[in-house]
């Protein structure tokens, strides 16, 4: 077996080049949750220092994999967005159109790091930052759009019960390559500290 320092990111999470964002996201759980510091599997394989040394590979790979996949997956609609316009429009707005695709990137986002705690607002400019709209948010998560916009508004009074917060936290915060488990604790500390002022 190759050492972790001479993987590449997709046998680091045991995925395929062409792997989904959904698939990256559960291959990335799952190698987090076995390779964990208290995880029975490991603990007699693995020092300390190799575990750290393998999960910073872990998540170094996820934000990697996952920067790539939700880029394709942009380029996709919006390839297929130009394709309807160029049906639709005169073919001398052609141009212009493969000018704006080519200035898409998500080259420079990070996911988790440096974005503070994860309150409604962060998770806007996050969102915004990758250029995907709420609509497209709601259609993959089922999550109604009122419930995202008071999500990201913090409408406090008007969220649903802790149990269904949660469960839509969860979803938004996959739906955009984030650390599901973090968005949740993020927002509920930020719950926890509106209510004290």
């Amino acid at each position: 077996m190759k050492r972790i320092e001479e993987q590449t990111y997709y046998e680091i999470l045991e995925v395929s080049p062409n792997a989904t964002v959904k698939e990256i996201q559960r291959a990335y759980e799952h190698a987090k949750e076995t390779f964990h510091t208290d995880s029975v599997a490991t603990y007699s394989l693995f020092s300390e220092e190799e575990l750290i040394k393998i999960q910073t590979a872990i998540e170094e790979a996820y934000r990697a994999l996952m920067s790539e996949a939700l880029r394709n997956k942009r380029d996709q609609s919006h390839l297929q967005t130009n394709s309807e316009q160029k049906r639709e429009k005169p073919t001398g707005t052609q141009g212009v159109s493969q000018e704006k695709e080519s200035s898409l990137s998500f080259r420079g986002i990070s996911f988790d790091e440096g974005m503070g705690v994860y309150r409604g607002k962060t998770l806007r400019q996050i969102r915004e930052k990758m250029g995907i709209d709420l609509n497209t948010i709601s259609k993959e998560t089922k999550i109604n759009t009122k419930i995202l916009e008071w999500i990201e508004e913090e409408v406090l009074e008007k969220l649903p019960a802790s149990v269904y917060l949660k469960g839509f936290l969860k979803g938004y915060g996959q739906s955009l390559g984030l650390d599901p488990q973090k968005v949740v604790e993020g927002y509920f500390n930020f719950i926890e500290e509106s209510k004290t002022k």
